[in-house]
């Protein structure tokens, strides 16, 4: 089995085509087509499956693509390693990175970043843990600043506790029921939720309701890019639960205010999240030793949304 196979096996897994994974690898549709034979063979099962659309993974083909992925991974990983020992900074740093966080923390860390690594590339994928949980598994993301799931996060992972994510209830400032002071008063109004779950981070104004025995909010739009739910938020109807850290700046810039709340909102850990069992490249590592000083910082500046939450360094395995 060669590293060739398995990049050639991944390219045509991830395109859907022998014709897009071939271009993708930059070699002909019969080579890569012998590659993945070939592999198939010496595994002793099928992978794909050929269909008049393309091609799609069987049972086997699913489970050896996650393997596929993470040694690949692995390889760029190492490779890059090598280089930056040797003094060299270029690569690739993939964060995954939730609302709040990133324009919390990244703004500030990638100015710094980018000034000390100019040619290293940056790539910042939108989203909760759950969204990130693959790609961070496969080993393509290197870390994901994120609150985590009630029931925690799987054993393989490293969860690193970096400051408590306060909620509000945010609305534009011409709502009917800007002034609010009870969720009951909120029954019935419709809401933007941040994730696709039914608990937890992103559907966190779900389990306020349930706490205080209120009908559960009806949701209207599920939406996790800031930029959007500010746009939503501008239907003077809908209601979202934000971090805190977001209504100083970037809401209060589009109209938006926090609603003076009463009752007791949840709270969810921002996390700092990576693989337990692969250590980082040097520059990934440097991006997140960054995101570490940055939450230092704004806790001990008098008017950071961080001053009276106390950032937590200790590793917890999850």
């Amino acid at each position: 089995m060669r590293l060739s196979q398995l990049q050639d096996f991944i390219a045509v897994a991830e395109t859907g085509s022998i014709r897009a994974g071939a271009k993708a690898r930059n070699v002909s549709g019969p080579a890569i087509t012998k590659s993945i034979r070939l592999l198939e063979e010496e595994l002793h099962v099928p992978l794909l499956t050929r269909t008049t659309r393309g091609v799609v993974l069987s049972r086997y083909g699913e489970a050896f693509l996650r393997r596929a992925q993470l040694i690949a991974s692995e390889a760029r990983k190492a490779t890059d390693e090598m280089s930056q020992m040797l003094g060299t900074r270029n690569g690739v740093v993939r964060i995954g990175a939730t609302g709040g966080p990133a324009h919390l923390l990244l703004p500030a860390v990638l100015k710094r970043f980018r000034s000390q690594h100019p040619d290293v590339q940056v790539c910042i994928d939108s989203g909760v843990y759950p969204a990130h949980l693959s790609d961070l598994r496969a080993g393509v993301m290197d870390m994901a600043v994120s609150p985590i799931p009630d029931e925690g996060i799987e054993r393989e992972f490293v969860s690193e506790p970096l400051y408590d994510n306060d909620s509000v209830v945010v609305a534009h400032k011409d709502h009917p029921l800007r002034n609010a002071r009870r969720l009951r008063e909120l029954v019935g109004s419709e809401w933007v939720l941040t994730g696709q779950r039914m608990h937890g981070p992103g559907a966190a104004i779900l389990d306020a309701f349930r706490a205080l025995d209120l009908p559960l909010p009806r949701v209207a739009v599920r939406c996790d890019t800031i930029g959007m739910i500010q746009t939503l938020l501008e239907d003077r109807s809908l209601l979202c639960l934000l971090p805190r850290q977001l209504v100083p700046g970037q809401l209060a810039s589009a109209n938006l205010v926090a609603l003076p709340i009463e009752d007791p909102l949840p709270s969810h850990a921002v996390s700092l999240i990576y693989r337990a069992d692969s250590p980082m490249t040097p520059v990934a590592e440097q991006f997140a030793t960054l995101l570490r000083r940055e939450v230092h910082y704004l806790g001990k500046q008098p008017d950071s949304p961080l001053r009276r939450q106390v950032p937590r360094a200790t590793e917890m395995a999850g």
